[in-house]
């Protein structure tokens, strides 16, 4: 059996691939200072643990799309991409709609 580890910096970037794949949201961009500073969540995080990880991601949703259906796709995603690439069992992906954006936003 091969052991491996992977940096926060790897799964951050794991996770943004995984949601280039759903069309209609992205991460929230960067924070002000006053909101990171105040406590407020950032756009996404990975908590690992000896049974897996969780993942909890602030998202930019674009207008016309159903939030509950945009939630649940990138849930499927965000796992699928955690486990067929690090072969990680997702517990949970909570997902926070932090915007909604006119759909021809960049």
């Amino acid at each position: 059996m091969v052991e491996y580890e992977l940096s926060e910096s790897a799964l951050l970037q794991l996770l943004a691939y995984a949601l280039e794949g759903v069309e209609g949201v992205r991460l929230a961009g960067p924070r002000k200072v006053g909101e990171v500073l105040a406590g407020r969540r950032r756009a996404a995080r990975v908590v690992r643990d000896e049974d897996g990880v969780r993942v909890e991601l602030g998202l930019v949703a674009s207008y016309g799309k159903p939030l509950p259906e945009l939630g649940r796709e990138v849930q499927r995603a965000v796992s699928e991409a955690f486990r067929a690439t690090a072969g990680l069992k997702v517990k949970r992906v909570d997902v926070v709609f932090l915007e909604v954006e006119p759909a021809d936003a960049p």
